[in-house]
């Protein structure tokens, strides 16, 4: 049995002038995840709160030590009772844990060991980077199996309600250590600048995280493709710009206005690129119309 040859259309040099025609071109297409967002404070309250409850805990971890030490000396020249060394160990082993259980704490939050044996050396919190003049923390809630994807450093672009017109270009800064149970989602900070201080905290923000570069593939615009009544996506395509005929396409990623051609067309052949829903008209036009 032959198989029909597929729809084709011959049209008037004024009938060409209504619709575009362009090669099917490589288009790169963003690997990116959105997501919703607020603008933060300067520093995360929690995390304010971590870094002090980590200087406190180190501070009596180093006072406690001393005082062992003394009652140590002390009682080996019969100065104290072996009473009070023990007090002095419990009071000792007790700092030491809860310094250990603030730097739990405070790792969770998305501070590096690194970050954290400084902090505890110099006895001070360094400013937080977005403290710089023109920069703002915006922070993102991701979805855990999307994790993975997403890196330190990886660029981002935050809109924001109030200044539709405007994007705020950043990277990714952070990331929180601990996932919520019951959203299943954990939080990316990201520093964006912001030289005109229009971002504020408690704004909602929409988040877009570049996860890698853009894919590179073939690609037409969204108006030379169709979609049949039964679920088929078309395009048309000409040799000589006279003569079209309707191919099936198989579509992936659609962005920008194009849509990406995972099947039925080759790079730089000629496709109908405005107009194919009106060349789709003519063929299924019933005779006489």
């Amino acid at each position: 049995m032959a198989v029909a040859a597929p729809p084709a259309l011959e049209l008037s040099p004024a009938q060409v002038a209504t619709i575009g025609v362009a090669p099917a071109a490589m288009y790169g297409f963003p690997v990116e995840e959105a997501e919703l967002g607020t603008v933060a404070f300067a520093e995360d309250p929690a995390i304010v709160q971590a870094e002090s409850t980590v200087l406190g805990a180190a501070a009596t971890l180093k006072l406690t030590r001393k005082e062992l030490r003394r009652a140590r000396l002390l009682y080996n020249t019969q100065g104290v009772s072996g009473r009070e060394v023990e007090q002095a160990t419990s009071d000792e082993e007790t700092a030491a844990a809860a310094l250990a259980a603030a730097r739990v704490a405070l790792r969770a939050l998305g501070k590096s060991d690194t970050q954290i044996e400084h902090m505890i050396a110099t006895g001070h919190v360094d400013a937080p980077s977005s403290a710089r003049a023109g920069a703002q923390w915006v922070e993102a809630s991701v979805f855990e199996t999307d994790m993975p994807l997403i890196h330190p450093g990886e660029p981002v672009r935050v809109t924001v309600g109030a200044y539709p017109g405007s994007t705020y270009p950043g990277h990714v800064y952070g990331i929180y250590a601990t996932v919520d149970p019951n959203l299943h989602r954990q939080t990316v900070r990201c520093e964006v600048a912001d030289p005109r201080h229009e971002l504020h905290p408690g704004m909602l923000a929409a988040v877009t995280i570049e996860l890698r570069a853009p894919l590179r593939a073939l690609a037409i615009p969204a108006d030379g493709v169709v979609r049949e009544g039964d679920g088929t996506m078309t395009a048309w395509v000409t040799a000589d710009r006279r003569r079209f005929s309707q191919r099936t396409v198989k579509t992936g990623l659609r962005e920008d206005g194009k849509v990406q051609i995972l099947a039925g067309l080759r790079a730089d052949e000629l496709v109908v690129t405005r107009g194919a829903i009106y060349l789709d008209n003519m063929i299924n036009a019933a005779p006489g119309d």
